[in-house]
């Protein structure tokens, strides 16, 4: 679904900027046409601008770290253009371009489990899916649906994905969750926990969370959908989460964080208790998956 959705957002907007540029050639360029061009082609990153702002505001007023002005402009000029190749590219177009690769020599060898955010799907995945695909080891990325869904009605697929992984390699995944992810990945190994009655810690050989409200984030308070709703500091669902997870959860988790993530703020949200934090300075949130730091975790949990 999002990816027809994206498809069709990006049809719109190439059909937008070609009419305006067929009026401004006809008519010549007016004041309004010259609002019309910036908000098209600046308009996103205008937005990651002032998203970022509100973030640094956010975490002043909370006495928390915040982004250094040094940081801010670089951070938006690399979140425009990753989140332009995400939202513009690979979830609209390349979602599937890469599929699972459970190989027969999996057996033995540790694989990854992707799990993506809010308003995304398995294409976020694909420059590392293709550096797995090349060192030939198994990975299984989901697109988690229905979109505006329940966060506990994703941890079905995050079970039939792991258990895929187990059944080809025989051993626990490592699981790689961005944002909302991160959630869903703690729901999951709170259900097997439960079902298993264990403490949830063999069920994965490590949980690396990217940008994940762990404490919920301030903007959802201005989303309405109910897995956004289920993200807000301090929400019932969280509450309930933390009140029922394994207490030993928190030595399989990393948690990666930056203090110029302009939608998980203000930045200990971002933080499992507990959990081993690494932080990346000057980085948006989308941005963050394309961080070699967090890549060459992956690679050495995997071969760990």
């Amino acid at each position: 679904m999002i990816a027809r959705v994206a498809r069709i957002l990006f049809l719109a907007w190439f059909t937008l900027l070609g009419s305006l540029l067929a009026l401004a050639r006809a008519d010549g360029w007016t004041p309004g046409l010259w609002i019309a061009l910036y908000v098209l082609v600046l308009g996103h990153p205008t937005l990651l601008a002032v998203e970022m702002l509100l973030a640094r505001g956010v975490a002043a007023r909370a006495g928390v770290a915040r982004a250094r002005w040094r940081d801010l402009l670089g951070a938006v000029l690399r979140e425009w253009l990753e989140s332009t190749a995400v939202f513009g590219w690979r979830m609209p177009w390349r979602a599937n371009a890469i599929e699972d690769h459970l190989p027969q020599t999996s057996r033995g060898l540790r694989g990854v489990v992707f799990i993506h955010g809010y308003i995304c799907n398995r294409g976020l995945w694909n420059p590392w899916m293709r550096r797995l695909l090349k060192l030939d080891r198994a990975f299984v990325a989901v697109s988690l649906e229905p979109v505006f869904a329940s966060l506990d009605e994703y941890v079905p697929q995050v079970e039939r994905a792991v258990r895929r992984m187990e059944a080809a390699t025989g051993l626990a995944p490592v699981i790689v969750a961005h944002s909302m992810g991160g959630l869903v990945a703690r729901a999951w190994l709170r259900s097997r926990a439960t079902h298993k009655r264990s403490d949830g810690t063999g069920e994965a050989a490590r949980l690396i969370t990217i940008g994940t409200p762990h404490r919920g984030t301030w903007l959802a308070g201005l989303a309405r959908t109910v897995n956004a709703r289920q993200m807000r500091i301090s929400s019932p669902w969280m509450t309930a989460l933390v009140d029922k997870e394994p207490t030993t959860l928190q030595g399989l988790v990393t948690s990666w964080w930056s203090e110029c993530d302009q939608i998980v703020y203000p930045p200990p949200t971002a933080v499992y208790p507990g959990s081993e934090a690494k932080q990346l300075r000057g980085v948006g949130h989308i941005a963050l998956t394309a961080r070699e730091e967090i890549w060459n975790e992956i690679r050495r949990r995997i071969d760990y």
